[in-house]
């Protein structure tokens, strides 16, 4: 099956030349880089949406919904983003826990020295913002607006020490207080966390050791691919049979991994998964449609241009003079020569024979014409039966003399066809002559120049009139039709 029979065929028939083994192993291979891209994508998503991962709840039209098993992903996770528990705010949860502890204790003797630390320690939250070092100020804004709700107080320092006071805290409040606490404020501070810094001055991120394998991985396939490749075509060097795999060169870069949607995506289409070819196709119709314009424009008014400044540099007159240069045969055979043989044999046997009926028309009404303006046309019109005569003799006269053209052609030709040393010397004399004389006469200063300035003028009217139209071309419609003509007859 050759190139354009396979062109012609739909993706399916396509696929259907694969062998089985093959199409199962490329979809085991497409689905460990699909395996390995969603991997790639919960890196990239794990730390915006850490809180998704650590309380396992997501909230839809006001109503909260736990997702089970999530909050396992965090404590393992959290290890390879670098990510700790920030020593502040744990602090400060665990004396909230310390202070649940000792107001379940009947007496309740010891409450005061911990509500003054939890003071003390929301003043220097509220201060020192550690929520900033990882980009969540928003949180700790969220904090104070709802313990200022909560109090009814402006100043956030002052609602924290209203809430942690023994005046707020009452045995008949401390219930429902420290649930508002757990409820609305603990969930906030849990999502803060400390992020180490590297040597690079970028946050810690372990992420390379998982995808070290896949790339482990993805490297020997390439190569065995790269080298079946080059068995199938021995002329191809190694950087060659490479760059068939380039898109494949996306799964190792270090940076912009979600770019391996690209190798993912021709692996999908390849095995069958997904047929993205619909997509493909309006993509290249868009992408053209956008470009086509443009790009033909600029590229026909520089053709423009370079005609016009190789017409201004004198181009045109070392062209004529390049004629009288030696001519470099390549064949052994005057390909003018032959062409205008084969020219003349078409239209001397061809096209002139086809042309008599119309010559003979045309003839017998110009000599009818001629006939009858002449001054003793209408006295030999009253003579009886000569109203016949100007027909008939205009009829012969226009066969005959058609007949000759067609004969006297088709014999000259059979004439100079044959293989005559003299003839075809003098016909080569003739053709160097007048090609000679043109030249000299094309080379005169004045009229060189005057051509030159008439073919710069012709080649401006043909941007201004043509080629800046090409912009308002529907090139929409284009492609349309192009893609209606590409498509198999059915």
């Amino acid at each position: 099956m050759n190139l354009r029979s396979v062109r012609g065929l739909s993706p399916s028939k396509r696929f259907s030349q694969i062998s089985p083994l093959v199409l199962w192993s490329r979809r085991l291979l497409t689905l460990v880089v699909a395996f390995n891209y969603a991997l790639v994508l919960f890196d990239l998503s794990y730390v915006p949406w850490r809180n998704f991962w650590l309380h396992g709840t997501v909230q839809v039209a006001g109503i909260k919904l736990q997702v089970p098993f999530v909050t396992r992903v965090t404590p393992l996770y959290d290890r390879i983003k670098g990510i700790e528990p920030n020593r502040e705010t744990d602090q400060y949860l665990h004396r909230v826990d310390r202070l649940k502890r000792e107001l379940a204790d009947e007496s309740g003797a010891g409450i005061r020295p911990t509500l003054q630390v939890l003071r003390t320690s929301s003043a220097e939250i509220i201060e020192e913002n550690p929520f900033g070092a990882v980009g969540k100020s928003g949180t700790l804004e969220k904090i104070k607006n709802r313990m200022r709700d909560r109090t009814g107080l402006d100043s956030a320092k002052q609602a924290f020490d209203q809430f942690w006071s023994t005046d707020n805290l009452t045995p008949q409040r401390r219930s429902e207080e420290l649930a508002f606490f757990d409820q609305k404020i603990r969930p906030l501070i849990e999502t803060n966390y400390y992020r180490g810094i590297g040597e690079n001055g970028k946050f810690v991120d372990r992420f390379w050791r998982v995808d070290l394998w896949f790339q482990l991985f993805f490297g020997l396939e390439l190569l065995s691919r790269v080298y079946g490749i080059k068995r199938r075509h021995p002329s191809l060097g190694w950087r060659e049979a490479l760059l068939w795999r380039w898109y494949d060169l996306v799964l190792f870069l270090p940076l912009w991994r979600w770019l391996r949607l690209l190798p993912l995506l021709v692996r999908l289409q390849s095995s069958r998964l997904l047929d993205l070819e619909p997509v493909r196709s309006q993509v290249s119709r868009g992408f053209v449609g956008v470009f086509a314009g443009e790009l033909l424009e600029v590229i026909a008014i520089q053709t423009i241009n370079q005609l016009q400044a190789g017409v201004r540099r004198g181009d045109l007159k070392s062209l004529l003079n390049a004629t009288q240069n030696p001519y470099v045969d390549l064949n052994d055979t005057n390909e003018i020569e032959v062409l205008a043989r084969r020219l003349s044999e078409i239209l001397v046997y061809q096209v002139l024979p086809k042309l008599q009926p119309n010559l003979e028309a045309l003839l017998q009404q110009n000599l009818l014409h001629t006939l009858q303006r002449l001054p003793a046309y209408t006295m030999l019109q009253t003579l009886p039966g000569f109203n016949l005569v100007p027909n008939r003799l205009t009829q012969q006269l226009a066969s005959g003399f058609s007949q000759a053209l067609t004969t006297v052609s088709q014999g000259t030709y059979d004439t100079l066809a044959v293989q005559d040393p003299a003839a075809a010397n003098l016909t080569e004399q003739l053709v160097r002559q007048f090609t000679l004389a043109l030249t000299e006469a094309l080379s005169d200063q004045n009229t060189l120049q005057e051509i030159q300035t008439l073919i710069c003028d012709l080649l401006e009217e043909w941007k201004v009139n043509y080629v800046r139209r090409i912009a308002d071309a529907d090139f929409e419609g284009v492609l349309e039709e192009a893609q209606l003509l590409s498509r198999p007859p059915s």
